[in-house]
């Protein structure tokens, strides 16, 4: 049995505890109504397009000129979101507000059968955005997922990273106020409560995956800075970044990344 199989009979074995009656998803090369046809998934990630600059919940402009994330391994699932009422239906996209209930509530969240996955760690710039690896799936309907940081994966973005996860940098002005920060985040920070830095019950734009093809994530940075106070932050005495200490605003940002609606999923097929 190889990983994708045992992923698909693990995550039907804890649907199972908790909703009675779960079909099992098959993998044979016939599709019909109760099984799935095997199928290839190419992975990109990016930031929304309101990423490099945007103002906040707190009146911060906020312009980002970095970042940079080291992820892990991503799964697709035909359960619903955490955030059913407020996640996208038949391809509508989220809505731009922050919404109080996108941190992620465990338990709630039944993610019913696998549908894919991608397990290799990676790094991307966001603001670039661009492929980070493939996986494998069967072919039916998806509704969420689920997002992963890992230890910085080799490539050009190594060193940027170190043993963070996430790396940030920009500038935020309010009035005559300017701060220029940077932002270092490491794996145990951005861990749920049962210790894994996973966000789970994530939207996936719902659709029939019906051949090969792309996923899609697309990270809100917006979200992450949402309610960010930048008050408590030095000022730069040369222009330089200043790296966010423990405080309110690290713990905001923080927070901010945790946010499961801040990671929207799609499909395209190729």
């Amino acid at each position: 049995m190889n990983r994708f199989l045992r992923l698909v009979t693990s995550s039907m074995l804890a649907a199972a505890v908790l909703v009675i009656g779960s079909v099992p998803i098959g993998c044979s090369d016939e599709g019909s109504s109760t099984t799935g046809r095997r199928i290839a998934l190419d992975v990109e990630i990016k930031a929304s397009s309101d990423s490099p600059q945007f103002t906040n919940a707190k009146g911060w402009n906020v312009t980002l000129t970095k970042a940079a994330v080291a992820t892990g391994a991503f799964y697709f699932y035909d359960g619903e979101t955490l955030f059913a009422g407020n996640g996208p239906r038949g391809g509508r996209g989220l809505s731009g507000g922050f919404v109080k209930s996108a941190f992620a509530h465990p338990g709630h969240y039944v993610p019913g059968n696998a549908k894919g996955e991608m397990l290799a760690s990676s790094s991307a710039d966001l603001l670039a955005g661009g492929k980070v690896g493939s996986g494998e799936g069967v072919t039916g309907l998806v509704r969420s997922a689920t997002f992963s940081f890992a230890a910085p994966a080799a490539g050009p973005l190594a060193a940027e990273l170190g043993a963070n996860v996430i790396v940030l940098e920009g500038t935020a002005t309010k009035d005559a106020e300017t701060r220029a920060f940077r932002a270092e985040i490491a794996p145990s920070e951005v861990a749920n409560t049962k210790g894994l830095p996973q966000i789970e019950g994530c939207p996936f734009v719902i659709t029939d995956m019906e051949r090969d093809g792309t996923v899609t994530i697309t990270v809100k940075l917006p979200m992450w800075f949402e309610q960010v106070d930048f008050t408590d932050v030095p000022k730069s005495a040369d222009a330089a970044p200043v790296l966010l200490g423990d405080g309110l605003a690290r713990n905001q940002l923080v927070r901010g990344t945790k946010a499961g609606l801040a990671y929207s999923f799609a499909y395209a097929p190729r």
